[in-house]
């Protein structure tokens, strides 16, 4: 597969097809496939993807239906929690984050960084974004936010390498280097990579990343009908935390550069003392090994398999009221996945299973309290939480898809079953624990609480799916695709307070699959050196998860009742104007609503119906360029965010604002190897907004974050 020019060795993809269209591929809709999916070459991660060369949510910014909000320039800051700054049509992954890497989820729901800082973007050949109805052999943990896949660059057939190193403002730097063997005799091939990277923070004080530094393996064989690919990646990184402003702050655009965490103890009280930056930290390491085995029957019928574990390890250390909150992470994620690929009465057929084993958190199960102190200590004061996973979480995915084409239309059908087993989880009583590690605490318990504990259940849910694409000719295509995607159950309910006469077991029995049914319209039309691609969607949402006030027991949990609607046209567009000039553009009209109102106290109802939900803004637009002239490539993206809520009652607005990034390159071929220089404006017109902000479907935000101003970056690489 071609996706941007590069065209590599040993690179096996699934079924979809990117066509370049008489013009360069940033990104481009997957041709040939009743599904909304957007595929990003290499050239469009460098050019979109933040320029701290990691995080595919970055690299998936300027497509239709993508909202990626990040905190500083380079994409590097993982915001605690599960929303990572990514909604996919309105939907947000709010347990953790969204996403595989060759189709495998690394990282089931948690608040860890996941796989997000992982892979280094050199060592990434495409990302790509199914939207709407996802098709059962397009495996995810949950998709209702869309299916966002990362595919490793595997070992190129030619020796050589490639070196870069980047600098730029407010202390960035890092350096990258990678080493391919090329295609041995013995049809081996194999890839090392390194990189590390740092920069301070552009408000406040502090260093986001500290450090940030990653390792990466890759091995290919060839053993004739039988083809292993390996993958190592670690990846170790610490950083200071932003803080978020007040609603209130966020609308005082001169207190963007000056409210965030002290640079020294300051106060007398332990909220005062707790906003000291050194208390706001994070650190995590993360391992994921995979591989993938094929097996070639005959050339209509391929057996694949491919395991893989993950295993992510960390602290979170922030403010929590008067304490300072430690919460400590430490889990895998194992599995595999299997798949079948025949053919049978001219009807391309697949069949797969996968099985992924995940330890929470979520839900959190570590939590420290601390007091601090004047001059930068930590007393410890109590165990906040402590539990212990006895069950871990279990997802079983299998599903079946038909694929055929009857002249210029392919039809493709498949159902896909999934049954989540929930965790089983006993919480023990933290009075009294000491400050010690998680087994001695468990050890110094008194004992398990019953009616905090909860133990496995499980949930079933079916999802089916029926697309056709259909060539009319003279440069028209048409699809519709119709299908259920899965999303995650209440977790939430396990961490809130106890209800009296409610046990948890209750509410984690009565936990739902999310469900959205789906209906794409899609439309393709080319003309000489380009297209445009419009597409109608709307969805409907079951057992959304949200807050409700229960009057039987004068209490409120979180439980899978919600019902929803989302509706809305995107554009996608290319065209080569010029020789040498290259246009790409997006557009996307959303709505995103509860369909009734939603009772979260006894005296509190949340007037949602109808409303549009918080973060989520009507219009966003994106309009790119690429200019060559000659060895010099000016490659400007203006991107437009519409104005949004950040509270369900919309009495609280975030503005629109328009932002320009500009990448100007050079390229040129020197007794080394080919030089590529490159000089990145981030925020071109230094435009002061607010980017990123904490709400999700049913939470009003509390924190608001301003994007940063005008930055520089600097870089150089050398492939040989």
């Amino acid at each position: 597969m071609i996706v941007a020019g590069h065209a590599q060795a040993q690179q096996t993809l699934p079924a979809v097809t990117v066509t370049a269209e008489h013009m360069g591929q940033w990104f481009a809709p997957v041709a040939n496939t009743p599904s909304t999916t957007y595929a990003v070459g290499e050239d469009g991660i460098d050019l979109f993807g933040g320029k701290g060369a990691t995080n595919p949510y970055s690299m998936v910014s300027e497509l239709p239906g993508v909202q990626m909000q990040t905190i500083d320039a380079w994409g590097l800051v993982n915001q605690q929690g599960g929303n990572k700054g990514l909604r996919v049509r309105g939907e947000i992954a709010s347990h953790g984050a969204n996403g595989t890497v060759e189709g495998l989820p690394l990282n089931g729901p948690g608040a860890g960084p996941g796989y997000l800082f992982l892979l280094d973007a050199e060592n990434i050949a495409s990302v790509s974004l199914a939207q709407g109805p996802i098709a059962p052999d397009r495996f995810s943990l949950y998709d209702t936010v869309g299916q966002l896949d990362t595919r490793i660059l595997w070992p190129r057939a030619q020796p050589g390498g490639s070196v870069s190193l980047a600098t730029g403002d407010h202390g960035f730097r890092r350096v990258f280097g990678r080493v391919d063997s090329g295609q041995l005799a013995s049809d081996t091939a194999f890839f090392l990579s390194a990189s590390a990277t740092s920069a301070n923070k552009w408000r406040g004080g502090g260093e986001s990343p500290r450090r940030r530094e990653t390792f990466a393996a890759g091995l290919s064989q060839a053993l004739g009908a039988l083809d292993v690919k390996m993958f190592l990646g670690h990846n170790e990184m610490s950083a200071d935390n932003y803080k978020g402003l007040t609603y209130a702050q966020s609308k005082d655009e001169s207190l963007f550069d000056k409210v965030d965490y002290d640079r020294v103890p300051t106060g007398t009280t332990g909220a005062q003392l707790a906003n000291w930056q050194g208390y706001n930290q994070q650190a995590f390491e993360t391992t994921a090994l995979l591989a993938e085995i094929s097996y070639a029957f005959s050339k209509d019928s391929r057996l694949v398999v491919k395991p893989f574990y993950a295993k992510e390890k960390g602290e979170y250390l922030y403010a929590s009221g008067n304490f300072v909150r430690k919460w400590l992470i430490d889990h895998s994620t194992y599995g595999v996945t299997t798949e079948l690929h025949t053919e049978l009465a001219q009807a391309k057929l697949a069949f797969g299973y996968g099985w992924v084993s995940m330890e929470p958190p979520g839900p959190p199960t570590c939590w420290k309290h601390y007091t601090p102190d004047a001059n930068g200590g930590l007393n410890f004061h109590s165990w906040n939480m402590l539990a212990e996973v006895t069950r871990r979480h279990d997802l079983h995915n299998v599903f079946v898809v038909a694929e055929r084409t009857f002249g210029p239309t392919l039809v493709k059908g498949g159902l896909r079953y999934v049954k989540d087993i929930l965790p089983s989880i006993d919480y023990y009583n933290p009075a009294g624990v000491g400050d010690v590690g998680f087994n001695a605490a468990i050890d110094q318990s008194s004992g398990v609480v019953a009616a905090r504990s909860v133990r496995s259940s499980s949930i079933e849910a079916l999802a089916p799916y029926l697309g056709v694409h259909h060539a009319l000719g003279s440069g028209v295509d048409l699809r519709a695709a119709l299908g259920r995607n899965i999303g995650t159950p209440a977790f939430d309910a396990f961490q809130s307070p106890p209800i009296a006469g409610l046990s948890k077991q209750q509410i984690w029995d009565d936990n739902e699959l999310e469900l959205a049914d789906t209906l794409d319209l899609g439309a393709r039309i080319r003309f000489a050196g380009g297209y445009v691609e419009p597409v109608l969607y709307y969805t409907r949402y079951d057992n959304k998860g949200v807050s409700v006030y229960d009057a039987s027991y004068n209490a409120s949990y979180n439980q899978n009742i919600g019902k929803a609607t989302q509706y809305g046209l995107q554009l996608s567009a290319g065209w080569a104007a010029a020789r040498g000039v290259n246009l790409f553009g997006s557009f996307s009209w959303q709505r995103s609503r509860f369909d009734e109102d939603l009772r979260t106290a006894a005296a509190t109802v949340r007037r949602t119906k109808g409303r549009q939900l918080p973060d989520v803004p009507l219009i966003m637009a994106s309009l790119g360029a690429a200019w060559q002239l000659g060895s010099v490539t000016v490659a400007p993206v203006v991107h437009h965010m519409g104005r949004r809520y950040a509270n369900v009652e919309h009495t609280e607005t975030m503005s629109a604002y328009t932002v320009t990034n500009l990448d100007v390159s050079h390229r040129m071929q020197t007794g080394w190897g080919a030089l590529r220089t490159s000089i990145a404006v981030i925020n071109l017109f230094d435009v002061r907004y607010i980017g990123y902000n904490n709400a999700n479907e049913t939470s009003n935000g509390s924190a608001f974050y301003p994007g940063a101003p005008r930055t520089l970056m600097a870089k150089v690489t050398l492939d040989f």
